[in-house]
């Protein structure tokens, strides 16, 4: 039966056609999903597009914002600060859909202080299912380093949501296990990791030089840091090798210093964000890509580009990853009790044995091409949320 089907996030401004953004191009994976099995899909409120705010404090100048540098080193009071802005205007999302159609179906990607999709639900009486992301406190801390004024609301948020949800993917049994354990969940769980199907091509590698490359957000857990680290020394062995981090985020100008000072910056490209076509430029070179890390629950999208390449890849060995591919047989894992020697091991593995790493690309390539084909993917998404 066809329904209507509106998707949204609890964040103010946000751009759901932003190019940029992991977020905007996951909820239009659903969008399509929903959409191929014949439903009519809205994506937010409506079609206008504004740019969001990564940060949310309101910039300003001159003597508020030399007063905003002088409380950030007061992490606790800053971030009150900032998200007593940010959750005033969250609050004030729900107006923004008294103008459209009621929906049969609303699909919230749930984020820090929200509970649009639910209070959405309750207004229109229909069905209501969720994308948990995150633990939201969790991932608060790990950004942020400290706790709000607000802490309650965050975390009373996250339980009022996944409780009141009719279905709610997780993306891996890690994360409904959390979801089991942590709160009274009525609905349905399903458990399907988010991919966000991009255009792939050939690996043909260098032979004339061996390119390490990272792909994604400079985030603190991410921990590009640890991959730099291990270059330096890695470089000590193949001076014929290179660095290629392509990306940014919060960690991305310490992660140039640190380069600066290791006095590698002859041997690393840092290019930023780069467009798609030449994304696959980049990784159609690549020797071997990197994942240093990850929390506990983040669904490794970089990892999926990098198998349906057919690029040998080392991927951080966190639970939602570990649920996902196998050691060795798809990939090599940085062991967390020895993150530089085990990294590095795993890096001149694929050096010294080109033939296996191949090899367990391949296989990688042929495990994610059988389980999440883009069609296979989007008729799962759409049944697992409907």
């Amino acid at each position: 039966m066809k329904k209507r089907i509106v998707i949204v996030v609890g964040i103010p401004d946000f751009n759901y056609s932003n190019e940029k953004s992991a977020v905007a191009a996951f909820l239009q994976t659903i969008k399509t999903a929903f959409e191929q099995e014949g439903h009519d899909v809205q994506l937010g409120f409506g079609s206008k597009s504004t740019p969001t705010q990564s940060n949310p404090v309101n910039s300003s100048s001159g003597l508020k914002q030399k007063l905003k540098s002088i409380l950030k080193t007061w992490k606790w009071g800053y971030q009150s600060l900032a998200f007593r802005s940010f959750f005033n205007r969250q609050k004030q999302l729900i107006e923004n859909y008294n103008g459209i159609n009621p929906a049969d179906l609303v699909v919230e990607f749930h984020t820090v202080g929200s509970t649009l999709g639910l209070q959405l639900a309750k207004k229109w009486n229909c069905k209501f299912s969720i994308i948990f992301d995150s633990p939201v406190d969790q991932q608060f801390l790990e950004m942020y380093k400290t706790k709000t004024i607000f802490w309650s609301r965050i975390q009373n948020s996250e339980r009022a949501s996944m409780q009141a949800a009719d279905r709610i993917m997780a993306y891996s049994p890690a994360c409904a296990d959390y979801l089991q354990s942590s709160y009274k969940i009525k609905g349905e769980i399903n458990v399907l990791p988010c991919i966000v199907p991009k255009p792939s091509v050939d690996n043909q590698y260098d032979p004339e030089q061996f390119k390490v490359g990272f792909i994604g957000s400079f985030l603190v857990w991410h921990k590009v840091d640890l991959l730099v680290n291990v270059f330096v020394k890695f470089l000590e062995e193949v001076p014929n090798s290179r660095l290629q981090l392509i990306g940014f985020g919060e960690e991305w100008n310490r992660v140039k210093s640190q380069i600066d000072k290791r006095g590698i910056t002859n041997h690393v490209d840092l290019p930023g964000f780069v467009d798609e076509e030449e994304l696959l430029e980049f990784k159609k070179s690549l020797s071997v890509a990197v994942m240093p890390g990850s929390n506990w629950y983040g669904s490794p999208l970089k990892l999926f580009e990098y198998a349906s390449c057919g690029i040998p890849f080392i991927a951080p060995a966190s639970p939602t990853v570990l649920s996902i591919f196998k050691a060795e047989e798809h990939c090599f894992y940085v062991d967390p009790d020895a993150e530089f020697e085990s990294l590095l091991n795993a890096l001149c593995k694929i050096y010294a044995n080109r033939s296996q790493a191949i090899e367990m690309a391949n296989r990688a390539r042929n495990f994610v091409g059988s389980e999440f084909e883009t069609s296979i993917y989007k008729s799962k998404l759409a049944a697992f949320l409907n």
